[in-house]
């Protein structure tokens, strides 16, 4: 009935759209996972009666999974591309869970395919600390029209850059009409993702931007987005 995939330490089941929801129709035991960030639990719902966890790798595995590691555990995340729910079922898999699944085709699969979803309202406040979120689930919220990715590298670091990203250097940010003025090109409604190249002015400019009351998330840059098989195209910097 089902298929396996690797991820990294053991195998993990793979488990489709129809089988989870034929689980869940039958009321079956089983502990099901979104591992979605906060926009997309918004934006697009959770699978009723899912948990939330909030960190792929960081989750603490004694409050959140069942005690008994032969009960059937699914994970799901955003689509194919994410893949918070492999690093999360892998994590269940280390600590000795038996019988672990990923949706991979994850909520938006389960959108497509006509199945009911819950929206979440995430309580938020302005200092909010921003998510490190993979590239995966950063291009589907954008194709989703639910984001959009701003490049905070220089102009020089540019040989490669994200199609449709926006472009604002971090040492303009210091510059409070600068800053001011960038903020009102962002939309209100959408997730403002950073990236640099290595992390760190990305962490940085996320922070500020969430502390001054936006959605934002950021990851390290081109290089993870290329390594997860996203498209780049050549930049300014030569």
């Amino acid at each position: 009935m089902f298929s396996v995939v690797a991820v990294g330490l053991e195998d993990v089941k793979v488990i489709t759209v129809g089988e989870l929801n034929s689980l869940l129709k039958k009321k079956s035991a089983v502990s099901l996972y979104d591992v979605n960030v906060d926009s997309t639990r918004e934006h697009v719902g959770i699978i009723p009666g899912a948990k939330l966890i909030n960190s792929s790798s960081q989750y603490d595995l004694a409050s959140t999974l069942p005690p008994i590691k032969s009960s059937p555990l699914v994970f799901y995340c955003a689509n194919e591309m994410c893949s918070s729910s492999d690093i999360a079922a892998k994590r269940a898999v280390a600590a000795g869970y038996q019988n672990v699944s990923v949706m991979k085709a994850g909520v938006y699969g389960w959108k497509k395919a006509g199945k009911a979803l819950q929206l979440v309202q995430v309580q938020r406040s302005s200092a909010t600390e921003p998510a490190n979120v993979e590239p995966g689930e950063a291009m589907a919220l954008t194709s989703q029209n639910h984001a959009i990715i701003v490049d905070v590298r220089e102009d020089e670091e540019r040989h490669e850059i994200i199609p449709g990203e926006k472009w604002f250097p971090m040492s303009k940010a210091s510059d409070e009409n600068a800053w001011t003025a960038f903020k009102s090109t962002l939309p209100q409604d959408k997730t403002i993702i950073f990236h640099c190249a290595a992390g760190f002015r990305s962490k940085k400019m996320a922070e500020r931007l969430s502390h001054e009351g936006m959605s934002s998330l950021y990851f390290s840059g081109v290089d993870q987005w290329k390594s997860a098989g996203l498209p780049i195209v050549a930049g300014p910097a030569r």
